[in-house]
């Protein structure tokens, strides 16, 4: 019986409500509203990182009289679909025409268009397009330096066929990164397998404030737990450590060195960077490192430390993480004695040279003179003699060695000079004028650009060039210059 009630009075309700709808009919008035049409928007775009695009759409307003300029916002939302949704959503502009550089990591988005009228309130959307972002970042000379007071990143990108380079500046701000450097650059560097993990690409970047932060080696994106104090054991250093400069060997296998201690990973012993090595097995306190390494193989040689208050050369044992004597040598007028140089050492590295010898430039504490080491990873020294006609020596700040003649340069303000160890005479190679060379160095990871020589100059503006070393002293030979950058601190490349 109760079933029946209901059904009656549902039926009774519907009936008056019809009844109502009917009565009423005609008594509303329907008004038109402002109604937007996009055109001019193409349907997919396609832009390198950095890129500047633009896109001028046209409205086509049905009621809009056009006396009012600011009737209108506008939003430009770009969405990467293969992303979590609290990550995917990037506003990329909020005026009517799309005119900027592409600040967004390498990816495929999905990006609208949004109108809104303020005068109705409504939003209007455009149907989505494609934007396709292509990374201008994929290969090239990674370079730090300073600009207008700050530090900053730029790059030389070289794209796969395409033969025009692009130099990238403030490439940071250009990728879209969350980094933002701070304080004075110190050092970039670019190796394979530099952490325990599926990463298999390392992009370092130091400057004094930020400490040394690790890039993503395809967008450059960075979080705090990127730092490299968190590739250590057990967080052992600060989370704004920084180091001073990187060396490495092979694969997955680094000596950094920072304020006078060095530290050491092995990717394959999963050693990782926990105490200062820079201590020798018979001594309980560390030493202060000379702030150079001849690194001679590391686990495949014997990396070569220099005691500065001891003033001694000390050989580095990866498989133990400790130090000792070198072989002991008596000092003559051809060899040095290792464990008392009574020296202060000027640099130091190791060289592709004659099957990868290592270099040293010492001055005697003495006599004031200079004196070129060279010894090979068995540690025998075969080169010892005063560096001789090398003018302003005393004066120069910058040092690297040549892989193909073992040729010493060095650079003293403006001038490049390029030092013959077997004539014992220097050679004026470049003259820059009022501009200030600030970088040398020939890079062994530089892809088949590991021989030449890299020089960085500044005058207005930074410069980077790059030089073939002809034998028999010959004059160097310019093969690329690449101008606009920051003031060159550090140089790496970016390989594929």
């Amino acid at each position: 019986m109760l079933k029946k009630i209901k059904i009656h009075l549902t039926l009774s309700v519907l009936i008056i409500l019809v009844s109502s709808c009917a009565n009423d009919e005609g008594n509303y008035n329907y008004n038109k509203i402002n109604e937007i049409n996009v055109t001019g928007i193409e349907e997919s775009y396609t832009a390198y990182t950095g890129d500047k695009l633009k896109i001028t759409p046209n409205l086509n307003a049905t009621l809009d009289d056009n006396t009012d300029p600011d009737r209108y916002t506008y939003e430009w939302v770009a969405i990467n679909p293969i992303k979590l949704v609290a990550d995917s959503k990037f506003v990329i502009g909020t005026n009517k025409d799309f005119d900027a550089e592409l600040k967004l990591p390498p990816a495929k988005y999905n990006v609208y268009y949004f109108v809104k009228d303020k005068v109705t309130g409504i939003t209007w959307k455009h149907v989505p397009f494609t934007l396709n972002v292509v990374s201008s970042t994929y290969e090239g000379w990674m370079i730090i330096g300073d600009a207008n007071g700050k530090p900053r990143l730029d790059m030389i990108s070289i794209l796969p066929g395409v033969s025009t380079t692009r130099i990238i500046t403030d490439v940071l701000d250009i990728a879209g990164s969350a980094l933002k450097l701070t304080g004075k650059a110190v050092d970039v560097e670019c190796f394979d397998q530099p952490i325990f993990s599926p990463l298999v690409y390392g992009i370092y970047v130091t400057t004094t404030e930020n400490g040394t932060a690790r890039l993503d080696p395809e967008s450059f994106g960075w979080t705090q737990s990127q730092n490299l104090a968190y590739e250590t054991l057990g967080g052992s250093l600060p989370t704004n450590f920084g180091v001073d400069f990187m060396k490495s060997t092979g694969s997955g296998e680094n000596l950094i060195y920072s304020k006078g201690d060095i530290y050491y990973f092995f990717r394959a012993l999963q050693i990782k960077y926990g105490l200062p090595q820079n201590k020798l097995e018979t001594e309980t306190k560390t030493f202060y490192a000379a702030p150079f390494i001849a690194e001679n193989g590391s686990s495949l040689g014997t990396p070569v430390f220099y005691d500065q208050t001891a003033r001694r050369f000390v050989r580095y044992t990866t498989s133990k993480g400790s130090c000792s004597p070198m072989p002991p040598v008596t000092g003559s007028d051809n060899t040095l004695d290792w464990n008392n140089t009574n020296s202060d050492l000027i640099y130091m590295t190791t060289s592709a040279f004659n099957q990868n010898e290592n270099f040293a430039v010492l001055k005697n504490l003495t006599t004031g003179k200079f004196n070129l080491l060279r010894f090979n990873r068995s540690l025998v020294q075969v080169y010892y003699k005063e560096i001789l006609n090398a003018p302003d020596f005393d004066k120069a700040t910058k040092f690297a060695v040549s892989p193909d003649s073992g040729y010493l340069f060095y650079a003293v303000g403006s001038k490049l000079y390029e030092y013959d160890n077997g004539t014992q005479t220097a050679k004026l190679m470049l003259d820059k004028g009022a501009e200030e060379i600030t970088y040398i160095n020939f890079n062994p990871r530089a892809a088949n650009k590991s021989k030449y020589l890299i020089v960085g100059s500044y005058g207005t503006t930074g410069k980077l060039e790059l030089y073939q070393v002809p034998p028999v002293n010959g004059n160097l030979i310019l093969l690329n210059k690449y101008e606009g950058l920051c003031k060159i601190v550090d140089v790496a490349y970016r390989e594929r």
